[in-house]
């Protein structure tokens, strides 16, 4: 790249004038006798550029602006492991330390790092223009460290380092959708980050007022930025962090505060970074130990700094989610938290939290791909990862997804966190998926139905259907059968979840539709027959100390009008452990009348815990919701 940078200083190269196209105004006080242009300053210029510069950012350290998290660079890495999915390497770390006005820590095995030939590899890199929020990032860290390369740099590269930045800047604004997280951090904070270091060039002092609307237009489109977020759940932290920059450099460096737009996106994301945050520290779908992200979760990293958003629901659920504090008595303890059930139908995430604390477990789903993926926690136990596979034979003829996974069905309350997903197959089959969680029971059903898109004709009713489903379990656990019944234990050395097939007879022995196994790796295996549709649900238990009690299931009759309903019609399961007792109940035909356990139902799904000394049903969820309450 030439070195002659007049055009991209004066003006970002690419335009005549600001980004919206009108002239910039150039009556920015300028250092007297210092062009703005490399090929027309002299050496004694360079060094009272040089001298300035320096002067003025003493006047308005980063320690100053950002706080303690600025001591070792501590909040330009915010997030950035987890976007990296990797240590961040001593380039980026070094590079951090300059943005905070420090020199970088040397190891006694490592040599000192020369920015010189990562400067050239940087503005190579930035001049194709990448759109990634690392690359952005990158340019963040480069623009902060300007004054302290100003020592090290000669000036002709050191100009073009600064031209290239501008010119980034100006193309992520011109390019980047506007909900885009990059134009939240390649546009608006790159432009703030470089009026603030470098505010004795006009080139650099006017992007100020840009780059505060541009962060103004991001945070007011929360409902399209929050979800184009999330699709890249990664970057969460990352983002959070330049949310948090710019805010402070807003406020820090004009009159002007953030707006509640800003304070309303930011508190979205901060809770989706806490509820994403698992039982080490570490976020959903990472594979980050915790060492590689400590500078998110110190008291001045990342997590705790977001709680300014919202401080009096924020501070508890965070210090929750890092296992700081616990509840105490639940109904006290959540009365200022936010909600514990995260779902975003447009990045297809969704989160369900029995409650804040850590300890009590918490599952994290995607179902953004072909397969869900998942990670499912037995209190601070990880026991499921990975994608589950499903496969589905009609009359053994394979069959395949042939549509994404939709969001379908949600609930969410004090009892339970429900979620219903759908995917459409070859065949004429739907398979339709239930997540629901019983948040004081510590219970959750995985289910599975394969129903026909349309109503079953009668050459349809006796199609067999074969389905298959591996559920993932962590490395660390493994699946143990109990010898006289179906149910089997995960565990990690202890027992950490009771998984019960509850489509499955209960006893070992003997003719059953479904059975529940385990693969050479300890992967669950769920295998059941139907004929024109099943459901085929799992009942986790996470609560321990139930595990050594006596426990059964029972498959329920259902009818119809004194007609004994067909499985491929509707079914009821009865779970019993110790003294607790649940019911489900799914339709799988036409919507009708039925009953089932005394209970009349006009309902697609109704889960109740069963009340041993009056022997009522207290309902946790009914979708479709038009029961009769006689029965």
């Amino acid at each position: 790249m030439s070195t002659d940078t007049s055009a991209s200083l004066d003006a970002p190269a690419g335009a005549q004038g600001g980004e919206s196209g009108q002239p910039i105004s150039t009556k920015t006080v300028e250092p007297k006798d210092i062009p703005d242009v490399s090929h027309a300053m002299n050496d004694d210029q360079w060094k009272r550029l040089r001298k300035k510069v320096a002067a003025r950012n003493k006047k308005l350290t980063a320690r100053m602006l950002f706080g303690k998290p600025a001591i070792g660079g501590n909040v330009y890495r915010w997030g950035l492991a987890t976007s990296l999915d990797a240590k961040v390497d001593p380039l980026r770390d070094a590079l951090s330390q300059l943005a905070c006005d420090q020199k970088p820590k040397r190891r006694k095995s490592s040599r000192p790092i020369d920015f010189v030939e990562p400067a050239k590899q940087i503005i190579d890199r930035l001049a194709r223009c990448p759109s990634d929020t690392v690359a952005c990032h990158d340019a963040i860290l480069w623009a902060a460290a300007m004054p302290m390369l100003a020592k090290q740099f000669e000036p002709a590269l050191w100009w073009d380092l600064l031209g290239t930045l501008q010119q980034y800047r100006e193309s992520t604004l011109q390019t980047t959708a506007p909900a885009s997280p990059s134009l939240l951090i390649g546009g608006a904070e790159l432009g703030l980050t470089l009026a603030w270091r470098l505010a004795d060039l006009p080139s650099c002092q006017r992007l100020k007022k840009s780059s505060i609307e541009s962060f103004r237009r991001w945070v007011e489109r929360n409902e399209e930025a929050l979800p184009m977020l999330l699709s890249e759940p990664s970057n969460v932290r990352l983002v959070l962090g330049s949310l948090l920059r710019c805010k402070r450099l807003i406020e820090k460096t004009t009159k002007q505060k953030s707006n509640l737009s800003a304070a309303s996106i930011g508190d979205e994301i901060a809770t989706w970074a806490a509820a994403m945050t698992t039982p080490d520290g570490t976020a959903a779908f990472s594979q980050q130990s915790p060492k590689e992200i400590t500078d998110d979760l110190k008291d001045y990293g990342v997590l705790m700094q977001a709680t300014e958003f919202a401080p009096s629901s924020l501070h508890p659920a965070m210090q929750a989610a890092l296992g700081q504090g616990h509840s105490g008595g639940r109904l006290a303890w959540e009365v200022s938290l936010p909600e514990s059930f995260c779902h975003c139908e447009q990045a297809k995430q969704a989160i369900l939290l029995p409650e804040w604390d850590v300890r009590r477990g918490r599952t994290h789903l995607q179902y953004s791909g072909i397969h869900n993926t998942i990670e499912l926690h037995a209190g601070r136990s990880m026991i499921a990862a990975g994608k589950i596979e499903t496969t589905i034979e009609i009359d053994g003829e394979p069959q395949e997804p042939i549509g994404e996974w939709t969001f379908t069905c949600e609930h969410t309350d004090d009892d339970v966190h429900y979620l219903e997903i759908e995917q459409v197959w070859s065949g004429g089959v739907v398979l339709q998926r239930q997540w629901l969680l019983i948040r004081e029971d510590r219970c959750l059903v995985f289910a599975d139905s394969v129903m026909p898109k349309m109503p079953l004709e009668s050459d349809d009713k006796n199609r067999k259907i074969l389905y298959r489903t591996r559920f993932p379990t962590t490395e660390d656990v493994s699946v143990v059968s109990e010898t006289e019944t179906r149910e089997v234990f995960l565990t990690t050395g202890k027992p950490k979840a009771l998984v019960m097939p509850l489509s499955a007879s209960e006893w070992s022995s003997g003719p059953t539709m479904a059975t529940l196994s385990s693969t050479d790796d300890d992967a669950l295996v769920v295998e059941a027959v139907g004929s024109g549709a099943l459901y085929c649900p799992l009942w986790f238990d996470f609560q321990t100390n139930r595990f050594k009690r006596k426990r059964t299931w029972r498959n329920l009759t259902v009818a119809d009008e004194r007609r004994i309903c067909p499985a491929r019609e509707a079914v009821g399961y009865r779970v019993q452990i110790g003294s607790e007792q649940w019911m489900l109940y799914r339709s799988l035909g036409n919507r009708r009348s039925r009953t089932v356990l005394g209970k009349h139902l006009i309902a697609d799904f109704f889960a109740a815990r069963f009340d041993m000394g009056d022997g009522n049903l207290e309902e946790l969820v009914t979708v479709d919701d038009n029961e009769s309450n006689d029965g």
